[in-house]
């Protein structure tokens, strides 16, 4: 028995060094390439040099618009504030809770509301808040309830000039994220034995979270962070629904400048898309210098300072979680209820008459979004899902590597590459085809299909698989029959996570879509200045609900089987 599982040792390291080689190529085919590719592709006509439209030499005459362009350092500031406020407020908020939280019953509530949450694409979830906050919206009309108001408010909570209510809801929608994210890097490191000593020291249970458990959660979550800092510093379709308009965030203008249909304003993108790369890699920079300056500054981990009011720090910690999740789900309450509303007067709490007029009105221009929705969101994270599995088979070497560049395409602002893509997309004539708006969205699924896999991965027995290939002699059927039916549950949330994420792409089926392919979201994003309510609220509703219906079938799935036409619960 040794010796043939000592064969099967030797046969499985060759196989899987030829993996390795596989692997590592296919990571270059589908990430570096399109990255430096779009990054080129943005670089050269940001230098006025676009050959398609007889611009053959080199110049400087785009940037000298950009820095004449007015009003730009109002959009810088607001793209910095909005951006690295969203950060600091959803990291304090994810730390603060999952100190709160630990052993107690808000973790397993956690636990629940996370999938949900996370599933909501970005652009629903700020719709449906906008409803929550917008003068007209829910909560002015409680308020209106008790103060007798039969108007609504002059409050700018919707698109404030300072930007703030586009950073509240980046960080109500990252916050979770980065939750899930210190979940699953609580586990490896002894939490309770910190506490246990620093309360035998005379240290309140916050205060040992702050010097001690925090500082190590941090560096198992830096790339998670910074994924965070760069989406919301470069995000757009959130910035268009809730952020200012005049002027609006840099991204946002970068944008308009790639839509303007005078080609001229092309080399104008291109240099603006560079300066936004640019800001982001200042701020992970920056990021990078605080963390080694809070390294030599050690002396507040030794004061002696035990900390005082723990109760209040838990009660505010656990308030904003509760926040978070009664944000949530008054998000999708309000989406629901404008979807059938027909006449709702300001200050009724309730609509003063129902209709389906809405959906028999917006059905005959949803019904192709919506199939096309589902078509390139089920085939990218199937995909994803496929080659996340065999790039974590591939071994421990290259999943090492892995590790760095799948964050690639999520640590660069989206418009600075996905433009250069779309520039090539056009030169080979695949321009406006769904498998090209999957490539795309592909770029952004596989990195989160492969992260939520390779946890499960890296904690399963691979001895269970060698004794199946010693048994059957295949490593496939090893694999199917065993391996794949004890890790069903995390493949089947990766898919649904993967799902989700495809949903909410805006800027990917923008730019490989080239108006003949739409999807939900970018139609949700269209009618967000329409100011049709009803209307908005059928889009944002459908585009919520496709990752929420995926993700309770994916866990039924999960947790039943069908067996001789009974169901029957999984045991493993």
């Amino acid at each position: 028995m040794a010796e043939a599982l000592s064969s099967v040792n030797e046969l499985m390291s060759d196989s899987v060094s030829l993996m390795k080689q596989h692997a590592a190529t296919l990571v270059a085919v589908l990430f570096l390439a399109p990255v430096v590719v779009g990054v080129s592709g943005a670089f050269l006509p940001a230098f006025g040099y676009i050959p398609e439209l007889g611009h053959h030499e080199f110049s400087l005459n785009a940037w000298r618009h950009l820095i004449e362009t007015p009003g730009l350092a109002k959009m810088l500031a607001l793209t910095l504030t909005s951006g690295v406020g969203a950060t600091l407020l959803s990291l304090i908020l994810a730390f603060s809770f999952v100190s709160a939280a630990w052993n107690k019953r808000w973790w397993r509530q956690a636990e629940r509301w996370l999938s949900p949450i996370l599933a909501a694409p970005h652009v629903a979830y700020a719709v449906g808040f906008s409803f929550l906050i917008m003068p007209g919206g829910m909560l002015a009309r409680m308020l209106a309830s008790l103060t007798g108001w039969t108007s609504p408010p002059g409050w700018e909570t919707v698109q404030d000039p300072a930007g703030i209510s586009l950073m509240l809801i980046l960080a109500l929608k990252e916050a979770p994220f980065l939750v899930l994210m210190l979940m699953a890097a609580v586990n490896q490191i002894p939490v309770n034995d910190s506490l246990r000593t620093g309360l035998a020291l005379g240290y309140q249970p916050w205060m040992v979270w702050v010097k001690i458990i925090w500082p190590q959660l941090y560096k198992r979550i830096r790339f998670s962070l910074l994924t965070v800092l760069v989406f919301s510093l470069s995000v757009v379709d959130i910035a268009i629904v809730m952020g200012p308009s005049t002027p609006p965030t840099f991204a946002v203008q970068v944008l308009n400048w790639f839509r303007n249909p005078d080609l001229d304003f092309q080399s104008l993108a291109s240099a603006g898309s560079l300066l936004l790369m640019l800001i982001v890699l200042t701020a992970i920079s920056v990021l990078y210098l605080v963390e080694k300056g809070a390294g030599h500054i050690s002396g507040w981990l030794t004061n002696g300072h035990r900390g005082r009011l723990g109760e209040v720090w838990n009660r505010i910690a656990v308030l904003s979680w509760k926040v978070t999740v009664i944000s949530f789900a008054g998000s999708v309450l309000m989406l629901l209820v404008w979807s059938f509303a027909w006449r709702w007067r300001f200050p009724s709490l309730s609509p003063e008459k129902w209709s389906f007029r809405s959906w028999e009105r917006a059905w005959p221009q949803l019904s192709e979004p919506l199939w096309n929705s589902l078509i390139i969101g089920l085939v990218s994270a199937a995909l994803g899902v496929v080659i996340a599995i065999l790039l974590l088979e591939a071994g421990k070497r290259t999943n090492k590597l892995l590790s760095r560049l799948m964050y690639l395409p999520l640590l660069l602002p989206q418009l600075t590459f996905l433009f250069g893509i779309q520039v090539w997309m056009i030169r080979l004539d695949v321009e406006g085809y769904w498998f090209s708006v999957v490539f795309m969205h592909l770029l952004f699924v596989l990195p989160y299909c492969y992260l939520s896999l390779s946890g499960p991965w890296r904690y399963y027995d691979d001895r269970h698989s060698k004794q199946a290939w010693l048994l059957s002699g295949s490593r496939v059927k090893a694999f199917v029959q065993v391996k794949s039916r004890v890790l069903l549950k995390p493949v089947l949330a990766s898919f649904a996570l993967g799902f989700a994420v495809s949903i909410a792409q805006y800027l990917p089926t923008v730019f490989a879509g080239a108006g003949r392919v739409t999807t939900v979201t970018t139609e949700t994003v269209a009618l967000a200045a329409s100011g049709n309510r009803r209307l908005i609220g059928v889009y944002a509703l459908v585009q919520m609900l496709l990752p929420l219906l995926i993700y309770a079938l994916f866990t039924f799935m999960g947790r039943w089987q069908l067996r001789e036409w009974k169901l029957s619960r999984r045991f493993i």
